[in-house]
């Protein structure tokens, strides 16, 4: 998924995106570390265009992914629809910045990403736009229960005899503690 500057600056172009997740580098962390599972492809359509010294890539990703539920483990399927929003904009790292009084704002305050080079690879930052786009606490349903702290049995499916666990005695003080203000 690279993006010639040269030929960006005649027309916009249609990039058509139908990817592994696996060719994505913090995807292919999750899924190695067992956080998620991707059941499709990663699609989708993205427009990139050149708007003077900015280069806009805005459209939409799609892919459908299963992660362990938050509180009690099981399978959770959901189907991920990422809008696509980003601005480049070029640095040139051989010009020496000028030393003045007055504060300037860099490309990261504008939220521009940064790029040199004749041409963009897109991998990097759709792959953190996709990693912001996942649940951080997928649940089964919105009232699940979880698993019981002490047996582990799965509290949706049924109650379990077990004794609440206690705590350590000499944090039972910490309990009362109120904070005045």
């Amino acid at each position: 998924m690279l993006i010639q500057i040269d030929k960006l600056k005649r027309r916009p172009r249609q990039i058509n995106i139908a990817e592994q997740a696996t060719n994505f580098p913090a995807l292919r962390d999750l899924i190695e570390h067992g956080t998620v599972a991707f059941n499709e492809m990663i699609s989708g359509n993205l427009e990139a265009t050149w708007a003077g010294d900015v280069i806009e890539v805005s459209g939409l990703l799609s892919t459908a992914v299963t992660s362990p539920c938050s509180r009690c483990l099981k399978p959770v399927f959901e189907q991920l629809e990422v809008q696509v929003a980003l601005c480049y904009s070029s640095r040139d790292d051989g010009e020496e910045a000028p030393v003045v009084e007055e504060l300037e704002i860099e490309h990261d305050e504008l939220g521009l990403i940064p790029f040199s080079g004749p041409e963009i690879d897109l991998h990097l930052d759709l792959d953190q736009e996709i990693v912001m786009a996942l649940s951080q606490q997928p649940l089964c349903q919105e009232l699940c229960r979880g698993l019981c702290p002490v047996c582990g049995c799965n509290l949706n499916q049924g109650n379990c005899d077990c004794e609440p666990p206690v705590f350590h005695a000499g944090l039972a003080t910490l309990k009362s503690f109120k904070v005045k203000q």
